[in-house]
């Protein structure tokens, strides 16, 4: 009767051991099949690239914006790394911002926020725009803008201001000026570092100088302005704050 029991009992254990051993086949088994699926679709046309969208540009082309993102029609989306692509995007120096989204597993969506110009620079007939870091975005013109006139070239796009000892004294005196002040300027002289001059759209000449004491600079000038309004005064020189000049021609 002893023997029965533990034969029986022996049987039982080797029944367990056998349904033990396929659980674990068909767990693998499936875990084989699931990669291999996973594997052929990832590497399928329903996991590739198939656009590439992009919006938010004025002056950049399209083309150009995906072209820097390094992203290929027909690349697996897998190993797309949306962060990486935007700091590419971001390289191009008209770009601010970018923002990269996968929209699905074939379309990748490219947000850009360009850099805006505040001013142009110009010499000669090169003529760039710059925006308020003091980044040379593009070349060309806008004539919405004031126009910084220079006695040598600009740095060229993607350039500093600071490259430019007269430009980088022309922009930290704009980026300084008042906003009632700013807006009245058309254009600023710039032939080097000490001798930059506001031209203003409804007034005289304003001698500014270097870019230096600005707030005294630029209260002594709004004063004088307005003393000086309707007048016969052709230039307000205020290098000196504490002693600005006026001149008639």
């Amino acid at each position: 009767m002893v023997d029965g029991r533990i034969a029986a009992r022996r049987a039982e254990v080797r029944a367990a051991r056998r349904r033990a051993r396929l659980r674990r086949t068909l767990l693998v088994a499936t875990l084989l099949a699931g990669l291999g699926a996973g594997g052929w679709f990832l590497q399928s046309e329903h996991a590739r690239v198939r656009d590439v969208t992009v919006t938010g540009t004025v002056r950049l082309a399209p083309d150009e914006v995906v072209a820097a993102s390094g992203v290929r029609r027909g690349a697996p989306t897998v190993w797309l790394w949306p962060p990486r692509i935007a700091r590419a995007v971001e390289a191009l120096p008209l770009v601010a911002t970018a923002e990269v989204r996968r929209r699905s597993l074939v379309e990748v969506a490219v947000v850009v926020e360009e850099r805006r110009a505040v001013y142009a620079a110009t010499h000669a007939g090169t003529t760039v725009l710059v925006d308020r870091t003091g980044l040379v975005i593009d070349a060309g013109t806008d004539p919405r803008l004031p126009t910084v006139r220079l006695a040598t070239p600009p740095p060229d796009p993607g350039g500093l201001v600071a490259a430019h000892a007269a430009l980088a004294n022309a922009h930290r005196v704009w980026t300084g000026l008042s906003g009632p002040l700013r807006s009245r300027v058309v254009a600023l002289r710039a032939p080097d570092e000490d001798g930059l001059a506001l031209e203003l759209a409804d007034g005289p000449v304003v001698l500014f100088g270097r870019a230096e004491q600005l707030e005294q600079k630029v209260r002594a000038a709004g004063a004088v302005l307005a003393d000086v309004a309707g007048s016969p005064v052709t230039l307000v020189d205020v290098r000196v704050p504490d002693v600005p000049v006026v001149r008639i021609d």
